[in-house]
C-alpha cells in the first residue's frame, strides 16, 4: 500500500512536466520525470500500474517529441538515443502501463523511427518500421492516433524506393481512413491530410504514366488546397503548377519524388 504522501512526488512531477511541455522546455520536462522515478525507486516497486502508466505515458511522449525535434535540427545521434528510449519504454515487457495506451505509444514511436532512417537513407530499415507501426494501428480498432499519416509516409517511402504501385495503393488507403474520420477532432488536419492524399495519388499516378487519372487527383487535391489552404500556400501552387504542367502536355514530365508526407 502507497501513502498518500509518498505519491506526492510523482504528482508534483507530472504537474511540473505538463508546465515544461507547454512552455516548449521538452528536455527540462523530461528530466524531471526520469528524476522522479530514479529517486523513488522503492515507491515505484509498490506503486499501482494504473498510477505509473501515467507516468509512463508522458515520459514516452516526451522521448518522441525530442527524438523528432532533434531529428529536425539535424542531431541525429541524439534522435536516435531517445528513440530508443521510447521503444524500450514502450516494450511489451513494460507491464506497468496500461496495454491499450503502450501500443498507441509504441506506434508513434514506429513510425517516428521510420521518419528517422528515411532521413538517414536507410529506406529498408525505415520500411519496417512503418510496418510495424502500420501493423499496431490495424489490431488497434481505432485507438491510434493517426493512421492516414502513416499510410501517407509509407506512400512517400515506397514512391522514393521506385514501388509506385505499392505507394499509389497507401495514398488511397489513406484518403480512405481520412473521409471515413467524422469524429469533430479530425478537423482542419484530417482535411489537409485530405489534400496530401489526393496529391501524393496525383503523384503516384503521373510516375505510372496514368495522365488522367493524375489530373483528376491532382485537380481534387487543388480543390481541397484552396478551402483548406488558400490559394498562396506553397502546397497550392505545387499542385496548380502540376496541373498546369500535365494539361499543356499530351504527356506530362515525370518527376522524381514529388510525394509529400505529413
Amino acid at each position: 500500500m502507497v501513502a498518500e504522501e509518498d505519491l506526492r512526488p510523482f504528482v508534483e512531477a507530472e504537474r511540473e512536466f505538463v508546465n515544461l511541455q507547454s512552455a516548449g522546455e521538452h528536455e527540462a520536462a523530461v528530466r524531471v520525470l526520469e528524476n522522479a522515478l530514479r529517486s523513488e525507486q522503492e515507491t515505484v516497486q509498490r506503486m499501482k500500474d494504473s498510477v505509473l502508466s501515467t507516468l509512463f505515458e508522458r515520459l514516452a511522449v516526451g522521448y518522441n517529441t525530442l527524438g523528432m525535434k532533434h531529428l529536425k535540427d539535424g542531431n541525429n545521434d541524439v534522435s536516435a538515443k531517445f528513440f530508443e528510449k521510447a521503444e524500450a519504454l514502450t516494450d511489451p515487457a513494460n507491464l506497468h502501463m496500461v496495454p491499450d495506451q503502450r501500443l498507441v505509444l509504441r506506434a508513434v514511436t514506429y513510425n517516428n523511427m521510420g521518419c528517422f532512417y528515411k532521413s538517414m537513407n536507410k529506406l529498408h530499415t525505415a520500411l519496417q518500421y512503418l510496418k510495424k507501426a502500420q501493423s499496431i494501428e490495424e489490431r488497434s480498432r481505432g485507438r491510434c492516433e493517426n493512421p492516414a499519416g502513416t499510410q501517407l509516409n509509407m506512400c512517400a517511402l515506397l514512391s522514393q524506393m521506385g514501388r509506385h504501385t505499392e505507394a499509389l495503393g497507401h495514398a488511397q488507403k489513406a484518403l480512405q481512413l481520412l473521409q471515413a474520420a467524422d469524429s469533430p477532432s479530425a478537423g482542419g488536419q484530417g482535411e489537409s491530410l485530405i489534400c496530401v492524399a489526393y496529391f501524393n495519388m496525383g503523384a503516384e499516378y503521373e510516375h505510372l504514366r496514368k495522365w488522367t487519372e493524375a489530373i483528376w487527383a491532382y485537380q481534387r487535391a487543388h480543390d481541397s488546397c484552396l478551402t483548406e489552404l488558400g490559394e498562396e500556400h506553397p502546397l497550392s501552387v505545387q499542385i496548380a503548377d502540376c496541373l498546369k504542367q500535365l494539361k499543356s502536355k499530351a504527356m506530362g514530365p515525370q518527376r522524381s519524388g514529388p510525394a509529400m508526407r505529413k
